[in-house]
């Protein structure tokens, strides 16, 4: 499930995708973060690094993939990575090609926070 820039989705079919990624993004962070680490807030600010891992050899404009990293960002906002995802926290937002995802028909998405 991806959200392209250059899809033209029913507003009400892209929201229930947003809905999706965003409680799988949340579930995921929240089994696997360290219980004893402070969220990244102004004071403690971080980089975001999206790597994309696309399904096939074609060319891939990775910004485009945007609205989906949005939905992952949200995801991890809920589940209380940072005190929120303003450009006072996330100070910038990396998008990086990781190769193939290894699986046709599916992309992977890896997000690494760095703090400043």
């Amino acid at each position: 499930m991806v959200i392209n820039s250059n899809d033209r989705f029913h507003r009400q079919a892209q929201a229930v995708m947003t809905r999706r990624i965003k409680a799988l993004a949340m579930y995921e962070v929240t089994a696997k973060k360290d219980k004893q680490m402070k969220p990244f807030s102004p004071e403690r600010p971080c980089h975001l690094i999206v790597t994309v891992y696309k399904p096939t050899n074609r060319r891939l404009d990775t910004p485009n993939l945007y609205p989906t990293v949005k939905a992952l960002v949200d995801g991890m906002t809920e589940a209380k990575i940072w005190t929120d995802d303003n450009d006072n926290v996330i100070k910038s937002t990396k998008f990086q090609l990781g190769g193939l995802s290894g699986k046709k028909g599916y992309y992977r998405f890896v997000l690494t926070v760095e703090e400043v």
